[in-house]
């Protein structure tokens, strides 16, 4: 931003040259004005590549963030897929059944660890929101905790955990903005907290 602003400046500056007003002046320092004119036009372009070379990168950035958040969805569905069929057959096994002592701590649900890695790179921390990345942290916490204590607890926390990377694809794709990703977050703590006050 700051250098479109610097190239409006030296462009709104060489437009002076061709107000008559300043004809007289521009004549007895010719030399002078036409270095001053190639100098700005030197800087506008260098400027304006500046600019354009940052929005791209900003782009790609935007770009390989989206890519990593739809690995760690990936990554949260194959775990809740899984945790669903493990508390599926926990439940279908009678009520006697010397496997349902530890069924959870024999057989954990899995944790989706792509998602410690993909909070690590420096590219996620930088280009997620604050409240995304705030809450992220905050499920993986609930989700350690919970994998081998409350099963179906920990089957929602992945159920909201998915619904939270999905929120961030839309806003970094721009398809709502921060305020609208924050109240869509809101909500999601809402029901989750209904959930574990339950």
């Amino acid at each position: 931003m700051f250098y479109v602003i610097l190239t409006v400046v030296l462009c709104f500056l060489g437009a002076f040259t061709f107000v008559p007003i300043f004809k007289s002046v521009i004549e007895r320092y010719n030399v002078g004005v036409n270095f001053f004119l190639t100098l700005v036009a030197t800087l506008v372009g260098v400027l304006l590549a500046i600019s354009i070379t940052n929005y791209e990168a900003e782009q790609k950035e935007k770009q390989d963030v989206i890519k990593l958040l739809k690995s760690s969805i990936s990554s949260v569905q194959t775990c809740y897929e899984y945790s669903a069929e493990l508390i599926e057959y926990f439940n279908e096994l009678p009520k006697e059944d010397e496997l349902k002592t530890d069924f959870y701590i024999k057989n954990p649900p899995p944790y989706p660890e792509y998602l410690d890695t993909f909070l690590t790179q420096n590219i996620v921390s930088k280009n997620l929101s604050g409240t995304t990345l705030s809450d992220l942290n905050e499920y993986l916490i609930n989700l350690k905790r919970s994998r081998t204590l409350n099963a179906p607890l920990y089957l929602k926390l992945l159920e909201q955990t998915l619904k939270l990377l999905e929120l961030e694809v839309t806003y970094q794709k721009g398809h709502i903005n921060e305020a609208q990703l924050d109240i869509e977050l809101s909500a999601l703590d809402d029901v989750l907290t209904s959930t574990w006050t339950r």
